[in-house]
């Protein structure tokens, strides 16, 4: 590598002088402060062997490996020069090679013990932060590459619990991904936009839907589409059928003259969209076709496509040759091809690492559905969501992390952790000042343990997230519906990871009050796991004085009927959780709402009174007077062992079910019978043998697809649930109301999400240690019901405080 040595007294001035010798792409090697000015040791780009450099952009991850003392990096992490500010300007010359020949030893040398130095930071890391290599190894499985990983794993904080460093981790991809603010910062007046990328990426089929998102703004006298796609057959032909259908001119050109004419005839007010042949990233007519586009006489922007079902090395390598192509910058990038990939992680590693922001991903060949504008929560979220029919082949599993880890285990090294303890020991009095009681007591493990529960259980995790969000000083960003799309997520990957074969739909409402004292209802849907585990709420209705609205967008002046908003419930998740095999539990019910019910296609269970009438080998009966007839059986483990402690109020282990099933029906003139199965399920004390509870329910699912024992255990679990509504009261109750966007339906939310995760702390076998301190803040041992809402929002505040 040949590096000149130039000379200013401003980094400035220093720079400008590189760039007048080598040029725009020119590499800084070393960038440091001398006696007088600033020196700058830099090299022409072509002067530099391709094979040696480190994926580009690196170094633009927050926690990336930053230069060395006096501003210079090894050769293997050349930064790219800066662009901005930069005019030529007389200066010194570079000096002879002979000169800087020592230099090149020198950097050497620095590079290789940079690199030492950057393993031994990340040997630190992992001893420091065990969780780490968990992290590491759940990341590589989704896609991530090792480069990115090490520079982001660096910053993992201490005390983390693996759910938690997998949210941290999150948290770190969604502040990083770049992407698209809007779509009104691409479709400005006058824009020239190409595709470029590899072949069989799909740039026709985007430039397609492109075409027609841009048809919508500004009509077909607005867009142009040219094409240098002469080598494919029949390629020119598909874009102008496309033209066709939309009425838009399609101009075929070969070379940057033909070009350069069409470009003359196009008026600037109109956009353009050029569709570009597909060229290998190791063709060398990628130069070629960079200087045609580049000489079009137009502002052209490039919109690189990435394969998201192509592998990581190749993404890197077309990322590194179409971003050093000599063309203008890349503006960004469009990932196509996304619903045939098995992982996200490889594409937005791509994005990340050389500042490609994400216009659009393309899941489809349709025209112009398949093309969607996503934002960085929703693909973090895509990303990391767990495919149960993908095995990572090319990932190291645990067995193959805990045998390389086994090799060499060095000393540990707790310095830095003696220094979060001492920490948290002088921050421990002021917190246990919150307990009412004299004399609690509580000690900063317990404490871990409480916080650790809030990073572990789904319900809680995702209620401390929406809180802080909701509390923060500043807006939330996130918008109403991506909250949304972001918990629906959540549910499928939870189910997946599980391989549930069902998610409960637990649709209820509880009264609440507004700001003026007036009262009324807040109606939501709780996913549920078939164990009994809560997950997250997508869909809140809230009904006050001045209007109904729900969280699905919808909004009237008076509120429909209990029935009609519980259709909508049922249609929207229907709409959106295709891929969630969802069972919707409700309460009571006509026989028309049975029907319409099972008229969508879902499978459902309702909790109803003894009084329901249905028919029994063509008699007319009620569901508690045939209940007196059958046979009824202890159920042996319900499937909510692991996650209720109480049962009707009484502990868990002290009342066994007893459930009797039958298939009846249900009869209306004019129509066809309704065929349902009937469930009784009595809440018998194990001690004496009496019936505290009755329950019956309807559903129209049959042995073939839910035993009578899991159904039985669902009817317990949905009544539970709906006294855990209560909790939804109370936090709406205690939290403010905010003023931003959208403000009102996040309260909601967030109400409901919380209560939620108040239910499960107050019913989970494995928060007991959890509810411990959350009885000692709150002065009331033994956590009583009414205080399990305060008590959550208290860990909410202390885990801030302590920083967990």
């Amino acid at each position: 590598m040949n590096i000149s040595r130039f000379f200013g007294s401003t980094n400035r001035e220093a720079l400008r002088q590189v760039r007048m010798a080598l040029g725009p792409d020119a590499l800084i090697v070393s960038n440091r402060r001398i006696n007088g000015g600033v020196e700058i040791l830099a090299s022409d780009a072509t002067s530099v062997p391709v094979a040696t450099e480190e994926p580009a952009g690196i170094s633009s991850f927050s926690g990336a490996p930053s230069p060395a003392p006096g501003g210079q990096r090894p050769p293997s992490a050349l930064p790219r020069m800066p662009q901005a500010g930069l005019e030529p300007e007389p200066g010194p010359g570079p000096v002879p090679e002979s000169e800087v020949d020592v230099m090149d030893a020198i950097g050497a040398m620095r590079g290789a013990l940079e690199t030492r130095i950057d393993e031994l930071v990340w040997g630190n890391q992992l001893r420091r932060a065990p969780q780490a290599v968990s992290l590491f190894q759940t990341l590589l499985g989704y896609g991530f590459s090792t480069a990115l990983l090490r520079a982001m794993l660096k910053r993992l904080p201490e005390q983390l619990t693996a759910k938690a460093a997998l949210q941290w981790a999150r948290n770190e991809l969604v502040t990083h991904l770049p992407v698209l603010s809007g779509e009104d910062k691409l479709w400005t007046p006058g824009l020239a936009l190409a595709l470029v990328g590899p072949t069989g990426v799909g740039k026709t089929t985007t430039i397609a839907k492109l075409a027609a998102r841009c048809l919508k703004r500004v009509g077909p006298d607005g867009l142009v589409l040219l094409t240098t796609d002469t080598y494919r057959i029949g390629a020119h032909e598909q874009l102008k059928i496309y033209g066709q259908i939309m009425r838009v001119p399609v101009h075929v050109v070969q070379d940057v003259v033909e070009l350069r004419k069409a470009m003359q005839g196009i008026r600037p007010d109109q956009t353009i969209l050029i569709d570009n042949v597909g060229i290998s990233q190791r063709d060398r007519y990628i130069a070629e076709q960079a200087s045609m586009l580049a000489g079009a006489g137009r502002q052209v922007s490039r919109l690189l496509v990435l394969n998201a079902s192509s592998h990581g090395d190749t993404l890197d390598e077309v990322a590194r040759t179409y971003s050093n192509d000599g063309g203008t910058p890349l503006r960004g990038c469009i990932i196509s091809k996304v619903d045939e990939a098995s992982q996200l992680g490889a594409a937005l590693d791509t994005a990340i690492r050389y500042r490609l922001p994400i216009h659009y991903i393309s899941t489809g060949q349709k025209v112009p559905e398949n093309l969607a504008f996503p934002s960085a929560m929703e693909l973090v979220d895509q990303a990391l969501v767990h495919n149960q029919l993908s095995r990572a082949l090319y990932a190291p599993t645990e067995a193959d992390f805990a045998a390389l880890m086994s090799l060499a285990k060095p000393p540990a090294d707790n310095a830095r952790s003696a220094d979060v303890e001492s920490r948290r020991k002088r921050l421990l009095p002021g917190l246990l000042s919150m307990a009412i009681e004299p004399g609690s007591s509580m000690s900063m493990e317990d404490l871990d343990a409480a916080c650790a529960y809030i990073d572990e259980a789904t319900a809680p995790v995702e209620a401390y997230s929406l809180w802080r969000s909701y509390t923060a000083s500043k807006p939330d960003t996130v918008t109403l519906a991506g909250h949304i799309e972001h918990g629906l997520r959540i549910a499928q990957g939870v189910a997946a990871e599980n391989s549930y074969k069902h998610l409960l739909a637990l649709h209820d409402q509880v009264t609440i009050k507004s700001s003026s004292g007036s009262r009324g209802s807040l109606r939501a849907s709780l996913l549920y796991a078939e164990d009994g585990m809560p997950l997250t709420s997508p869909v809140q209705q809230l009904s006050l004085a001045d209007g109904w609205q729900s969280s699905c967008g919808d909004s009237t002046q008076q509120a429909p009927t209990t029935a009609v908003a519980l259709l909508r419930q049922i249609q929207w998740l229907g709409e959106h959780s295709q891929a969630l095999p969802i069972v919707h539990l409700f309460e009571g019910g006509t026989q028309a709402l049975w029907r319409n019910v099972s008229s969508l296609d879902v499978s459902w269970l309702t909790q109803c009174p003894g009084a329901t009438r249905v028919e029994f080998d063509s008699c007319a009966t009620t569901v508690g007077a045939l209940a007196k007839t059958l046979s009824f059986r202890p159920v042996a483990t319900p499937a909510y062992s692991a996650a209720i402690t109480e049962v009707a109020s009484r502990p868990a282990g002290d009342v066994v079910l007893w459930v009797a099933s039958e298939t009846v029906e249900v009869v209306a003139r004019q129509q066809d019978s309704l065929l349902l199965q009937v469930v009784c399920v009595r809440i018998v004390n194990r001690a004496d043998g009496s019936t505290i509870k009755t329950l019956y329910g309807l559903s129209n699912m049959f042995a073939s697809t839910a035993s009578s024992d899991t159904l039985a255990a669902w009817l317990v679990m949905r009544a539970e649930a709906k006294a855990g509504m209560r909790y939804v009261a109370r936090a709406w109750q205690l939290l403010e109301q905010r003023h931003d966007a959208e403000s009102l339906p996040k309260k909601a939310m967030l109400a409901v999400q919380l209560g939620m995760a108040a239910s499960q702390y107050k019913q989970d076998p494995g928060a007991a240690l959890a509810r411990k301190v959350g009885g000692t803040v709150t002065g009331k041992p033994g956590l009583p019901s009414l205080t399990a809402m305060p008590a959550m929002l208290k860990l909410f505040a202390l885990k801030e405080m302590v920083a967990v």
